[in-house]
C-alpha cells in the first residue's frame, strides 16, 4: 500500500512535453491512417450491458414557472454564456425546455442508455430555512421528478437534499418513496460540512432506506462557493460510519493549475471503506487532463470508479493527444454529441469495463 506522498509522486502526468511540431506530426499521421481506414491500435472493448451515465445535471433558470433559480451573479458567470452557446440555447421562456430537449436528443443519439439526472438544493440558514440570497442556482426535486416522469426510459432521479434544511429527513423519505436510490449533497455551494454531527440521523435514515449519498468532492470553479474545506474525502467518514453507501463525485480531483490536492486522502479512505465509490464526472475536461490517468494509475481507486460525464460540462480529447491513437483522436475531435464524446474518450483512455456496470449495483 502506498503512502499518500508516494501516490502523488507516482501519479503519471502527460507522456512527454507538449511540442507543436510533435502535435502536428501526430495529427498528420492520424489523418493518413484514418484515410487508409486503419487504426494504429485495436479499439477498446465495449462494456457489456446497458451504460448508465452516473452524473448528468438538470438545469433550470425558472423559465416557465418550474421553481428553478439562477442568481444574477451566476448569470454573469462565464460558464453561463458558454453553455448557452455550446447547447445552442437562447434566453427566454423556453430555455429550460430547450435544455431538456438538447439533453434528450444527445442521450438518445449516444451509446449511453440512461442517465442519473441530478437536482440542486439551495442554501439554508441557521434555522434550516431557505437562504436564496446566498444561493447561486437551485433546481428543486419536484421539477426533477417531473422531468424524469416525462422520460422514464432515459432518466433516473438524483434528488438533492441539503441536510441543513429543517425537513431534511422528511424530504429524504419523500424522495425515496418516489423511487430515488441516491441523493446528492454539494458542500461548497450549499455551505454544508458533511462531517457535522448534526447530520448523523439524516445519514442513518438514508442507510436504512438504502439511499446512497453522492457528495461533490475536489475543487469547484463553476460557481460561487464557501471554500474547499468541506470538499475532502475525510469529511465523508460520518456518512460512511452510519452505514451509507457514498460516492465521491469527481474523485476528489482538481484542475491542473490548482494547489489543492485532495486525492491522496481519498486513496486512504477507499482502502478503509468498502462502500466508498468515486465517479469519473469531469475527469476528462480541458483543465483536468491529468485526473483520469491519475485515478486509473491507483488500483484501489480504479476498482471503485463509476462512469459519469458531468453533462453539460464537455470532455476534451485534444488535451489527451499524446495518449490516444491518432485516428481515435480525430474521431473524438469530430464528435459533436457531448455524451457520446465523453463515453468514447473515457473508454479510449482505459476506463475498465467494470466502471460502466458499477452504477447499477450501487442503485440496486
Amino acid at each position: 500500500m502506498k503512502a499518500p506522498s508516494e501516490v502523488r509522486k507516482s501519479a503519471p502526468g502527460p507522456a512527454g512535453r507538449f511540442s507543436r511540431r510533435r502535435f502536428l506530426a501526430v495529427l498528420g499521421a492520424g489523418a493518413v491512417a484514418a484515410a487508409a481506414g486503419s487504426a494504429l491500435t485495436p479499439g477498446p472493448k465495449e462494456p457489456d450491458g446497458p451504460i448508465l451515465d452516473f452524473h448528468v445535471h438538470l438545469f433550470g433558470s425558472g423559465a416557465g414557472g418550474n421553481g428553478c433559480y439562477l442568481s444574477p451573479g451566476q448569470r454573469r458567470h462565464i460558464n453561463y454564456r458558454y453553455f448557452l452557446r455550446l447547447l445552442r440555447i437562447e434566453e427566454g421562456p423556453r430555455m429550460d425546455e430547450d435544455y431538456i430537449e438538447r439533453l434528450v436528443a444527445q442521450l438518445r443519439g449516444s451509446s449511453v442508455a440512461r442517465a442519473l439526472l441530478l437536482a440542486q438544493d439551495c442554501r439554508y440558514d441557521a434555522d434550516g430555512r431557505p437562504d436564496m440570497a446566498g444561493t447561486t442556482f437551485f433546481v428543486p426535486n419536484d421539477y426533477l421528478f417531473e422531468v424524469v416522469a416525462r422520460h422514464p426510459d432515459l432518466f433516473l432521479p438524483g434528488p438533492s437534499i441539503n441536510p441543513k434544511r429543517r425537513d431534511a429527513v422528511d424530504e429524504l423519505e419523500r424522495c425515496a418513496s418516489r423511487g430515488a436510490r441516491i441523493l446528492k449533497i454539494h458542500p461548497p455551494t450549499q455551505d454544508v460540512d458533511p462531517a457535522d454531527p448534526r447530520f448523523r440521523p439524516f445519514y442513518r435514515r438514508a442507510a436504512d432506506l438504502r439511499v446512497a449519498v453522492m457528495f461533490h468532492t475536489g475543487t469547484e470553479k463553476a460557481t460561487a462557493i464557501v471554500g474547499h474545506e468541506f470538499c475532502g474525502a475525510d469529511r465523508l467518514s460520518l456518512a460512511l460510519g452510519e452505514g451509507c453507501t457514498v460516492v465521491a463525485a469527481h474523485t476528489c480531483m482538481s484542475s491542473f493549475f490548482e494547489k489543492e490536492d485532495l486525492f491522496p486522502k481519498l486513496v486512504e479512505m477507499v482502502e478503509r471503506h468498502p462502500r466508498l465509490y468515486c465517479d469519473t464526472s469531469n475527469l476528462a475536461s480541458m483543465f483536468r487532463w491529468r485526473n483520469l490517468p491519475r485515478a486509473l494509475a491507483v488500483p484501489e481507486i480504479r476498482d471503485r470508479l463509476v462512469y459519469a460525464s458531468d453533462f453539460p460540462f464537455p470532455s476534451n480529447a485534444l488535451v489527451f493527444w499524446n495518449r490516444l491513437a491518432p485516428p481515435t483522436l480525430l474521431r473524438l475531435l469530430a464528435e459533436r454529441n457531448l455524451i457520446e464524446r465523453n463515453y468514447r474518450l473515457q473508454l479510449a483512455l482505459g476506463l475498465p469495463p467494470d466502471a460502466f456496470g458499477r452504477a447499477a449495483r450501487i442503485l440496486a
